[in-house]
């Protein structure tokens, strides 16, 4: 029996119906709603006023079975199907899935479910876990703080292979590989912030889930000109480009303007991460100490 949800939101019942064509829908909650209203006044004739109401959501997608589609392809399928009017960055976990993982303990599943409104949801079979509690403990800390360490190695590992100069510099190889730094540092940051560890890649969709609880990635990488746009879209779609067009499209001059910012990127997170891991050190061990 389906239950009421208990909060409406733009595009609500578009959205659930065009998710439900798509997969086996448990439930669905709200991580975070950006609503736009964007205004267009013409003093051209004929005179008009234009308003077109846009949203931007962050969605915990729960289902009985993964959905036919990767979450790539859902998520454009949802904007597009919105006549543009809805993005939705998404995060899918099967029903099952969500269970077996808040049991064993999953802090970034259990904040979600306790924290955020529910936008849908079929039953009630989930309830019981919002009133669990948040593991704090110095050994779930020392995992986070390794985690943290490793995946901010490796990207400063690839910073130092695009930062040889070589006579034969090839500006979309050094593109990817900046592309597989970036990954690394935000990977590094959602799992320190959020405890999580996303299974879809693509930078825009990093960027996106980073800006919950940073600014850095629209500082370091703005769209607000055509070059800067233009950066922009150079770095997150490396790897497509590398795989597919066989023409050089970008000059050394561009690739290192990209890199720079990446190393400027890999600086202000690494300093971002040390303020996070001292909060959580004294955070986690005096919950454990208040446990024993």
């Amino acid at each position: 029996m389906e239950t009421k949800a208990p909060k409406k939101f733009p595009f609500q019942k578009e959205l659930i119906s065009l998710i439900k064509k798509e997969l086996q829908l448990h439930s669905v909650y709200v991580i975070s709603v950006y609503p736009e209203k964007r205004k267009q006044d013409i003093y051209l004739t004929p005179i008009n006023k234009n308003t077109r109401k846009q949203v931007t959501y962050t969605l915990l997608i729960i289902g009985h079975k993964s959905p036919r589609k990767t979450m790539g392809d859902l998520m454009a399928y949802l904007y597009n199907k919105t006549e543009q009017r809805c993005k939705v960055y998404a995060i899918f976990h099967t029903l099952a899935n969500i269970m077996d993982r808040i049991d064993v303990g999953d802090n970034f599943l259990t904040r979600t479910l306790s924290q955020t409104p529910c936008m849908y949801k079929e039953d009630d079979a989930l309830s019981r876990f919002s009133q669990y509690q948040i593991c704090f403990h110095r050994l779930v800390f020392k995992r986070i703080k390794k985690g943290w360490k490793n995946r901010m190695k490796r990207a400063d590992y690839l910073l130092t292979v695009i930062n040889t100069i070589e006579d034969n510099e090839e500006p979309n190889s050094k593109l990817a590989v900046a592309n597989c730094a970036v990954e690394q540092m935000c990977l590094a940051l959602l799992n320190l912030f959020w405890e999580y560890k996303p299974h879809h890649y693509s930078l825009d969709y990093l960027f996106h889930l980073c800006s919950h609880f940073t600014h850095l990635p629209n500082r370091i990488f703005p769209r607000t000109t055509f070059g800067l746009q233009r950066h922009y879209y150079m770095l997150c779609n490396a790897q497509d480009i590398i795989r597919f067009k066989n023409k050089n499209e970008f000059s050394k001059n561009d690739a290192h303007k990209v890199a720079k910012l990446c190393e400027r990127f890999y600086d202000e997170a690494l300093e971002l991460g040390k303020e996070q891991l001292k909060r959580l050190k004294e955070i986690h061990y005096r919950q454990d100490v208040k446990s024993q």
